[in-house]
């Protein structure tokens, strides 16, 4: 099972927190991962609509969130301040979500294709990725997200 260094969450929460104010607000955080996932989760109660159930904008967010944070920790490895933009993305809603705590799941690539991203990047100085997340209700798929995130560089 994988898990994140120290330094490393505490990096990714210190960049989060001077850069994302929505995540501070919304209550995301790092919750786990393994070799194929990492997860990021939100409470219910900083996220919900006017029926009970989590507002489209937010599980956007996390979903978004959980796929950036993945690419990030990975980039971190290689690039001292990557810096990363989202170019496209888009987000599949199947059912309300009402879970007192959200979760998102990004799907982290194999290692062949970070070698792949990252020797793209060595190569051309910029390189993108499509990422996929989902946002489960205990065992039900709520919502599907796919983002294509770029490394521009360096910063």
């Amino acid at each position: 099972m994988a898990t994140i260094e120290q330094k490393d969450l505490q990096q990714l929460e210190e960049y989060l927190a001077q850069h994302f104010p929505s995540v501070a607000h919304a209550g995301i955080e790092y919750a786990t991962q393994t070799d194929d996932f990492l997860v990021l989760q939100a409470p219910l109660a900083k996220n919900h609509n006017d029926q009970d159930s989590a507002f489209g904008g937010s599980l956007y967010n996390l979903a978004l969130m959980s796929c950036w944070v993945t690419l990030y920790l990975e980039c971190i490895k290689c690039v001292k301040n990557p810096r990363l933009v989202t170019r496209d993305a888009q987000m599949r809603y199947r059912h309300p979500a009402s879970s007192p705590i959200l979760k998102a799941s990004c799907r982290k690539p194999n290692p062949r294709q970070w070698d792949g991203f990252f020797a793209h990047y060595q190569k051309a100085g910029r390189t993108s990725i499509t990422l996929t997340s989902q946002i489960r209700n205990d065992t039900d798929v709520v919502a599907y997200f796919d983002g294509v995130f770029v490394l521009l560089g360096d910063s």
